[in-house]
């Protein structure tokens, strides 16, 4: 594994990051992935189980199909293999 391979899996590119995805796709809107986050921070910061973003935004409703997930989900595992193949 390379030396910054570690630092990239610690601070990814926010291209690549799934509310991002969300955002772009066109799925959620700004506001919600800020709402999902706020709750994903405070749940960490009390101490309570982490949650995945994925699994905050379809408990709020914001994904009205469970299928938009799986699309964002594949599409930053594609933006994850070529920021890979360039690094």
């Amino acid at each position: 594994m390379k030396k910054g391979s570690d630092n990239a899996a610690n601070h990814p590119d926010p291209s690549t990051l799934l509310g991002q995805i969300l955002v772009e796709l066109g799925y959620i809107t700004i506001y919600q992935l800020d709402e999902a986050l706020r709750i994903q921070r405070e749940d960490d910061d009390a101490g309570k189980e982490h949650q995945p973003l994925g699994q905050i935004v379809t408990e709020l409703g914001y994904l009205t199909n469970p299928n938009q997930l799986i699309r964002a989900i594949q599409v930053q595992v594609e933006y994850r293999k070529r920021a890979a193949a360039k690094g």
